[in-house]
């Protein structure tokens, strides 16, 4: 029994319940579904800051790396710079024998003749 004036007012009053049924529904699930939106985006956040961390401490320790790598070569440089200076003077020596023995034996030749 509908307390309405007339059965249209009792229908309109029936599909307006309705109505608000459907809307408490679809206000439900829009704020679910705004909440997984949210939530989602705060995981993005949270990995874009592992993310952030992980290329920090990349970037770190391969800076260290090459850090290493550059002392090493420059020790390694230094090292074959000792060894060719050594083996110049080596060398100088050796020659200014060999020119020295090759003078004293032409100049005892010619005192000699």
């Amino acid at each position: 029994m509908c307390m309405r004036a007339t059965e249209e007012g009792c229908v309109l009053a029936a599909q307006q319940n309705e109505l608000k049924g459907r809307v408490t529904v679809l206000e439900r699930e829009v704020a679910n579904i705004r909440a997984e939106t949210q939530a989602g985006f705060k995981q993005g956040a949270e990995a874009m800051r592992a993310i952030n961390a992980s290329v920090a401490n990349l970037a770190h320790d391969f800076g260290e790396r090459m850090n290493n790598l550059d002392k090493r070569i420059i020790t390694e440089k230094e090292k074959w710079g000792e060894t060719l200076r050594w083996v110049v003077k080596v060398s100088v020596k050796v020659l200014l024998a060999g020119a020295a023995v090759a003078m004293g034996i032409t100049a005892i030749g010619k005192f000699l003749e």
